[in-house]
């Protein structure tokens, strides 16, 4: 076959450039490349690809490591599904029970009415209600949207995040109560599948 009437195969440039043609192979290879610029062009390109491939002096991790990460990330979670990065929101407030009513004191005797909080997080919204009682704040809640149940809250004092001071499990309707709680500022988490949301600044106080 002569390569005189057709362009050079991609394998025999790569021979060509590679030194594996010799005598009249060579000799033709070379012919062709002079009278045909698109193979000229081809060849070209190639040739440097070959020169940042021989002069790559990139050094493999080793084996443990690789098998490692491959492992890691290969793991399924015991619940069989597979393991994804964790998404966080943070809550928005759009509805308070407290700015629709008068500000008037509570008539001794009397118990405080519950206030009602709405956030918004994404495809969620968490219903909140905070009530004062003897024992101290009650707060419990529900999250909204696509959730089938199942998931944990955490609460947290607004200057130390990182120190959980209580937590509750959602059930199947995707309700919580925590423990009752003293007043001041707190931070609280609710974790739902691969979401966590966040409501910063939950006041509880007079």
């Amino acid at each position: 076959m002569r390569l005189s009437t057709q362009h050079i195969p991609f394998e025999r440039l790569a021979d060509l450039l590679e030194s594996r043609l010799a005598g009249d192979e060579l000799a033709e290879a070379q012919r062709h490349l002079t009278a045909c610029e698109r193979c000229a062009r081809e060849a070209a390109q190639l040739g440097r690809v070959l020169a940042l491939m021989h002069a790559d002096d990139s050094v493999d991790a080793p084996r443990d490591v690789l098998s490692e990460t491959i492992r890691l990330f290969g793991a399924s979670r015991a619940d069989g599904r597979e393991p994804g990065l964790v998404s966080r929101i943070l809550a928005t407030l759009s509805f308070d029970s407290n700015a629709l009513r008068p500000a008037f004191g509570v008539r001794s005797g009397q118990t405080a009415p519950a206030r009602q909080l709405l956030f918004n997080a994404g495809d969620f919204d968490v219903d909140l209600r905070l009530a004062r009682g003897d024992a101290g704040w009650s707060v419990s809640g529900q999250i909204l949207g696509p959730c089938a149940g199942g998931g944990q809250v955490e609460v947290a004092r607004a200057d130390a995040a990182e120190e959980i001071l209580a937590g509750a499990d959602l059930n199947e309707l995707c309700e919580f109560t925590l423990p009752p709680l003293e007043a001041g500022s707190y931070l609280l988490r609710l974790r739902v599948g691969e979401v966590e949301v966040e409501v910063p600044g939950l006041e509880l106080n007079a």
